[in-house]
């Protein structure tokens, strides 16, 4: 197993939701205690998330970090209380009306402006699930009232079914795929959503993903990809894994990242992370 050591790596790039988040997505003191120590030792640490600047705010507080979050799987780049970004790639307005034909395929949307997401207010309980689920949501009464069509970093869709989603992304043009790109997956797979079927299709600006994180290291603070440790889960961090001096797959990785990984280590349920940095960090 590769030893990390500070002669080696100076940075460490943590994914969020099945990383450094537990089972129930939540911060766990052992990891809190783990990270903090990596911080104290004079690593970088900077978490790489698909979720929005909003959603992320709260752990990287908590870790005491004072490197830029990158949120929205590297969309926005920048302090973790808002501002100025330091990179920041919204959907094409011009590329709006093909998403738009992925939205009516779909049971609802959430469009991400800044640091809000608007949708039209629905009486289904899983609608008002993920109201309150996401962070600073705004519910629109009138569906007459049209959500946001400018600068959007995001477009969250909801399909009963993965053909669902499929056949709504192939019903796009070439054109409109070359410039955009989707992460897919079942909602089940965030603990508050266990019980439910659907699957979410987050749709962007097509780009580097989470291996812009990588390049506000290099260019921000001079620690080559060569020096970084990166470790993450699903298939939206495998453009920061393949980058990075160090891959590093929880237990719980899809095939895809373990693919990618120059090591596995333990499942995030069961102290995966925290084990490993404490066991090799010094």
């Amino acid at each position: 197993m590769p030893t990390v050591t500070r002669d080696r790596y100076d940075a460490l790039v943590l994914d969020l939701d099945g990383t450094l988040l537990d089972r129930r997505g939540k911060l766990s003191e052992p990891t809190r205690r783990a990270v903090r120590r990596a911080r104290d030792a004079g690593y970088l640490v900077v978490i790489a998330t698909g979720r929005s600047l909003s959603g992320a705010r709260a752990v990287h507080q908590d870790l005491g970090l004072d490197t830029a979050l990158c949120a929205y799987n590297g969309a926005w780049i920048g302090p973790a209380g808002g501002g100025a970004p330091w990179h920041y790639a919204p959907i094409p307005d011009e590329v709006l009306a093909h998403v738009e034909g992925i939205e009516r395929r779909a049971r609802w949307r959430f469009r991400h402006q800044g640091d809000h997401k608007y949708t039209h207010r629905a009486d289904h309980p899983e609608h008002r699930r993920l109201a309150t689920w996401f962070h600073n949501v705004v519910q629109l009464d009138d569906p007459s009232h049209a959500l946001p069509s400018r600068d959007l970093v995001r477009v969250s869709v909801f399909f009963d079914g993965e053909a669902a989603s499929e056949e709504a992304w192939r019903a796009l043009s070439d054109e409109a795929r070359e410039v955009l790109h989707r992460e897919t997956f079942p909602l089940a797979i965030f603990p508050d959503f266990e019980d439910v079927g659907l699957v979410l299709c987050e749709v962007q600006r097509r780009g580097r993903g989470k291996a812009e994180a990588l390049r506000w290291l290099e260019e921000e603070r001079g620690v080559p990809a060569s020096r970084v440790v990166a470790a993450g889960d699903q298939a939206n961090d495998v453009p920061m894994l393949e980058k990075a001096g160090l891959a590093v797959a929880m237990g719980n990785a899809i095939p895809a990242v373990r693919d990618v990984a120059d090591v596995v280590i333990g499942d995030h349920g069961e102290e995966g992370l925290s084990r490993w940095l404490d066991g090799e960090l010094i």
